[in-house]
Parts: structure tokens; C-alpha cells; sequence
């Protein structure tokens, strides 16, 4: 995910001046920023986590291109498949959690591309000879899979990212005013690693925190109007030609 230089995204130096605060301890003689840092990104996974299962559209990465060569023979046995072993530039992406949509057109052309039938937790895909498109997809096994196609194929991904761990004080925390959140639970992690009794009083406040980020999170979801396409939108699942 492309990291836009933007005052409203905090720093992860930001967040560990806070916890230092919270701790007592904010000339940093002992809770340095090498000391949080793998805190921090705990913390910061687990609002990444809660804020996703809630469809939250921070997450979302769109039109990434890959192209699925042309099967080698017609068979209705074979699948073919993009995953993180793919030779580049035609693997999943590195931050890859879950796909959500993908679209079709051939390769080298300028045609729209069309969505594709996900079959994940549908059955999987149907035995069938390959035709000129690869028409549906399923999610398993960490990778895309499909029947094929008789031509080169790209397809357009869309998908739920994760974001990049915190790496040095500079780095920039990819959720907006997420700051409180990460810093409770931040400091929850680090003195309960010492024994403080104060761990779970801020693991509370980050919960606490984490509520407020889903509330406007589903506010702001609520807020988009969505309409489900009928079942019959496209063809049945006949050969693909």
C-alpha cells in the first residue's frame, strides 16, 4: 500500500512518546524505542485486525495487474493458480490477506475487463475444458485458482491489505487517529512483560479505544449505499467460450 505523505497519519515516535508517558518513564531510560517498537506493532496488528473484520475500507488495494498464461492443453483436469511462488511480476502481492474481487480481459488488449465468478465456499470450480476466458476464481490454499484459459489473461485484483510494521520512530501508522488505541495496548504489552499490575487497566483503555475506531468505522460504512446484484446477473455456469 503506497504510503501518502500526509500530516494526518501519526508516527510510530509519536506513539512511543505516549506510551513512555503513560509508563512513567518519558526520558525513555528504559522503555526506548528499540524496547517498544515490537510492542507496538502487536498492538497496532490487533486494531488492524478488529478494524478489518468489520469491512473497514481502510484496508482495500485495487487495480493490481497480473496475467495467467494460456493453458498448454484443453483438459477439464487441470487448474491453474497465482500464489506467493509465482515467478514475477505475476505473484500475489506481498501484503495480500484476502482477495475480494477480480475482473478479466485478454491479455495486451484494451477491452473492459469483466468481473469474474468467485467460487470460494461455493463448491469450488466446476470441471469444464477451458474456453477463451477464465470466467470464475476460487480463494484456497493461500492462492487464486482457476480452470484456465486458451489465452494469456490478465486479471485485476482487488483485495484486503495488510499495512507495514513499524520499523524505526519515523515510520508512519497507516490508521488515522489511531494513536490511543496502539499506545494502551502498547503499554499493556510492555508492563505486563514486567509484571505490572497496571497491564490490564491499559489493555481496557485499549479496548476502550479500539471501540471508538469500529464505531466510526461501521458509521461511516452505514453511510454508503450498497445494492446486491441479483443471483442471474451474469450467465449460469456454462462453458466458458
Amino acid at each position: 500500500m503506497p504510503v501518502v505523505a500526509t500530516s494526518a497519519y501519526n508516527t510510530a515516535g509519536q506513539i512511543t512518546s505516549l506510551v513512555r508517558s503513560l509508563l512513567n518513564d518519558a526520558a525513555g531510560n528504559l522503555f526506548t524505542d528499540t524496547v517498544l517498537l515490537p510492542y507496538a506493532n502487536a498492538g497496532y496488528r490487533k486494531v488492524q485486525r478488529a478494524l478489518a473484520n468489520i469491512g473497514s475500507s481502510s484496508f482495500l488495494t485495487d487495480d493490481v495487474l497480473l496475467v495467467v498464461p494460456a493453458v498448454a492443453a484443453v483438459d477439464p483436469s487441470m487448474q491453474v493458480s497465482i500464489t506467493d511462488s509465482t515467478a514475477p511480476p505475476n505473484q500475489l502481492p506481498f501484503d495480500l490477506l484476502v482477495p475480494m474481487k477480480l475482473w478479466e480481459r485478454p491479455n495486451g488488449s484494451t477491452d473492459d475487463f469483466a468481473e469474474m465468478i468467485d467460487l470460494t465456499d461455493h463448491g469450488g470450480l466446476p470441471s469444464q475444458e477451458q474456453g477463451s476466458a477464465l470466467g470464475f476464481w476460487e480463494w484456497r490454499t493461500d492462492g487464486l485458482w482457476f480452470l484456465g484459459a486458451t489465452q494469456d489473461t490478465q486479471i485485476r485484483l482487488r483485495y484486503q491489505a495488510s499495512l507495514p510494521d513499524l520499523t524505526d520512530a519515523t515510520s508512519p501508522v497507516l490508521i488515522r487517529n489511531a494513536q490511543e488505541a496502539i499506545a494502551y495496548f502498547t503499554a499493556a504489552l510492555a508492563s505486563g512483560a514486567r509484571g505490572s499490575p497496571l497491564s490490564e487497566r491499559w489493555d481496557d483503555a485499549g479496548d476502550d479505544a479500539l471501540e471508538d475506531l469500529i464505531a466510526r468505522a461501521v458509521l461511516r460504512e452505514q453511510q454508503s449505499v450498497r445494492r446486491r446484484r441479483p443471483y442471474s446477473w451474469r450467465a449460469t455456469f456454462g462453458p466458458m467460450v
